[in-house]
């Protein structure tokens, strides 16, 4: 398990498209939205990081299909904290 800092995103009407991560030395990467939800349940810690650490992303279950949100509500779409809204 490690901690995935999340410098940007893309959305594809209401689920993340891509995110671009930075894992600790290694260069920066983009990541689609199935390798998004296998990290988190595999136990990584997705960070969003714009120079400073925020709180990690959470994967929500609603009807059994997981959603990746910036908070614990149970709504059927992903979400992403301010810092990474306008990326």
């Amino acid at each position: 398990m490690g901690d995935v800092l999340v410098r940007a995103a893309t959305m594809s009407g209401d689920q993340i498209a891509t995110l671009v991560v930075r894992l600790h030395g290694l260069p920066e990467r983009t990541i689609d939205r199935d390798t998004v939800v296998a990290w988190m349940r595999d136990g990584h810690s997705l960070i969003p990081f714009d120079g400073r650490r925020h709180p990690a992303l959470l994967l929500v279950e609603v009807d059994d299909v997981p959603y990746v949100r910036s908070d614990s509500t149970p709504t059927p779409s992903d979400t992403l904290p301010d810092v990474l809204r306008a990326s």
